[in-house]
């Protein structure tokens, strides 16, 4: 019994390191030439950098903004060649992007599958809320330091801080 419990908890430890590698170490996303700018090299420089979550807004009447116990545990940071990184709370993910701008400062932006481990984070977060709203991100809006993701359909919107360098 001693021994399988030690495999068990070995294989776990293996599992979860494979995961986080997988995860902060994804491949370049494969760019097809006719696809905007933005997928073929660098993202526009509003969008460079690293991003903290500051608060969800659901578009549900009066429903009040969720915002996560420490903006640190949530950031987005956009890469070259159409990925993207993020902190999920005690995971990580990487997924691929795709924006059309319509000027300098907002426009459609889509991510694709994303590809996260699956960690139990141990207070809930909005890791699992994030999860399922990635690919339902529209559009963006850059005003400054502030990012704004929006839903498809109205449903809801990111709020992010440019994380001071």
């Amino acid at each position: 019994m001693i021994v399988r419990t030690g495999f068990l908890i070995t294989a776990g430890l293996v599992t979860t390191l494979a995961l986080t590698a997988c995860a902060t170490d994804a491949p370049q996303a494969s760019v097809d030439a006719g696809a905007p700018a933005a997928t073929s090299g660098e993202p526009p420089k509003t969008l460079v950098g690293t991003w903290q979550l500051v608060q969800f807004q659901p578009n549900d009447a009066g429903a009040a903004p969720v915002k996560p116990d420490a903006p640190d545990k949530y950031e987005l940071t956009f890469l070259s060649g159409g990925r993207a990184a993020m902190k999920v709370d005690c995971n990580r993910a990487t997924a691929i992007w795709e924006m059309t701008p319509t000027d300098g400062t907002h426009g459609h932006l889509t991510f694709g599958p994303l590809a996260m481990t699956r960690m139990a984070c141990l207070t809930p977060g909005l890791d699992t809320k994030w999860e399922l709203n990635a690919n339902s991100v529209a559009d963006y809006r850059v005003d400054g330091d502030t990012l704004s993701l929006g839903l498809e359909g109205g449903k809801g919107t990111y709020t992010w801080s440019r994380k001071p360098e």
